[in-house]
């Protein structure tokens, strides 16, 4: 169907520049508010807090020392934490585009199921450079990242996505305690996208 076909092309052709440019944006705005308070979202409406939202995320980074005597700093891990409706819908970088593509669910009759009626913390964009792997990065910036969601957030649940063929990051959130929501966000034109785990992990005061 070409509105599926043309959909998928954007997906796919320009999904990494849609994910750098959201970045970019996301990581200036909070580089000119810097904060590791959680995002104000509380008594506003819904959709004042989804918008919200989609510009406070807040980014951790590991860097060292550039080689060579050089000056500046290397980045060689980063994550990104935000917050997200539990839909099981794999966001797109602006948020925008996530609503568009909500409001065409919804008129298309997809129903999309949800695990909580707010909110909730979002675990994305984990990346460790090559050579730096297998030194457990990703590890401590996953922890740092539950630190912030339970003890400075204040929430008791963090939601992330993973490619289950990703072994080693499947892996890596298994051992966390991260288990399988269960479902997947699958609408007709999803594609490969509705294959992508959704995880959660609920935190109490025994694993804080």
């Amino acid at each position: 169907e070409p509105p599926v076909g043309m959909w998928n092309a954007y997906t796919g052709a320009v999904a990494y520049a849609e994910v750098l440019q959201g970045i970019r944006s996301r990581m200036k705005d909070r580089l000119n508010k810097p904060s590791i308070l959680p995002p104000p979202v509380t008594d506003v409406s819904a959709s004042d807090a989804t918008k919200i939202a989609g510009n406070s995320s807040l980014f951790l980074a590991i860097a060292r020392p550039k080689a060579g005597g050089q000056k500046g700093i290397d980045v060689v891990a980063t994550v990104e934490l935000r917050l997200q409706p539990t839909d099981a819908k794999i966001p797109f970088s602006q948020p925008w585009v996530d609503a568009v593509e909500r409001k065409i669910a919804k008129a298309t009759g997809f129903d999309a199921r949800t695990v909580d009626k707010t909110l909730q913390p979002y675990l994305c964009n984990l990346c460790v450079s090559e050579q730096m792997r297998g030194r457990k990065l990703g590890k401590a910036l996953v922890r740092c990242v539950e630190k912030i969601t339970t003890e400075t957030w204040g929430y008791s649940k963090l939601y992330l996505h993973v490619d289950l063929d990703n072994v080693a990051a499947l892996n890596l959130y298994r051992s966390e305690g991260f288990k399988d929501v269960g479902f997947r966000w699958n609408p007709f034109w999803a594609g490969d996208a509705a294959e992508i785990g959704y995880f959660v992990k609920s935190y109490n005061s025994e694993n804080r």
